[in-house]
């Protein structure tokens, strides 16, 4: 099921699809106002659980400072267009388009490219302990020097880029319900006032905007960073002459034709 090595494919609407070719944009929602929101947490958990138990506390108290006062934004990503649970889930039931993005994107975007684990979660928590182990002495030193609340708060916000590199690997984190999806996730970590928003569901989204190619580039250059966009199995074909007329250059339309109707 995995295509291309250096490419990767987005579930979403026709309109989404659109939006993100036209503005050569692409949106990362904060980690919280996802469906899986929860996994981040249970990741840190995870993580807290291995790390020994008089550093526990003062690493739970600074992320939880850590996490009010930054945006960890995600934006979903597959190694595979043939998906049908992604189908049916994020592109509008199949009717939707799934945008084949190469790796270069993430380059020109500065977005950092986390692969899901869906197996050996302890295992992998363990590793992670070891990898950020100084930093999570560091945590708890400072604990101790800044007893004072806001005191500590300020040392956690200085740290923000250690913060921001364990929450890159903790993300990673994926129940293994979810392994069909195949999925990996582009993430940026922003400080609070470094987002936009925007309104749906009933809620205000925190997110963030990366732009994955140049403004001022030709049509046809876009091809570059999206080599293949897949018509899903009930979109309308007469998407594939849209698309054609947006002119992307040598971009190959492929249609998932799984039989579902």
């Amino acid at each position: 099921m995995t295509y291309k090595s250096d490419c990767y494919y987005h579930y979403t609407s026709v309109a989404g699809a659109l939006a993100i070719i036209s503005s050569r944009t692409v949106w990362l929602t904060d980690y919280r106002f996802l469906n899986d929101r929860l996994e981040l947490r249970q990741g840190l958990d995870s993580f807290l659980s291995k790390i020994p138990k008089e550093q526990q506390a003062s690493f739970r108290r600074a992320f939880q400072w850590h996490d009010i006062q930054n945006h960890h934004c995600v934006f979903s990503l597959s190694r595979s267009p043939k998906i049908l649970s992604q189908w049916r889930a994020y592109a509008s039931d199949g009717a939707g388009i799934a945008l084949g993005l190469n790796r270069a994107f993430l380059e020109y975007a500065g977005l950092s490219l986390v692969e899901c684990k869906y197996e050996d979660h302890d295992k992998y928590a363990a590793e992670l302990v070891v990898k950020h182990d100084g930093f999570i002495r560091a945590v708890y030193d400072a604990s101790q020097l800044h007893r004072a609340e806001n005191d500590f708060m300020g040392w956690v916000e200085a740290q923000c880029s250690s913060f921001y590199s364990v929450v890159e690997d903790l993300i990673a984190l994926k129940n293994p319900a979810f392994a069909e999806e195949l999925e990996l996730r582009a993430v940026w970590c922003r400080k609070m006032g470094e987002v936009k928003m925007r309104s749906a569901r009933d809620l205000i989204i925190p997110y963030v905007d990366a732009k994955i190619w140049p403004d001022d580039e030709r049509a046809s250059a876009l091809a570059v960073v999206i080599p293949e966009i897949w018509l899903g199995p009930k979109s309308n074909d007469l998407n594939r002459l849209s698309i054609h007329a947006l002119n992307i250059g040598m971009c190959m339309i492929h249609r998932h034709d799984c039989g579902y109707v």
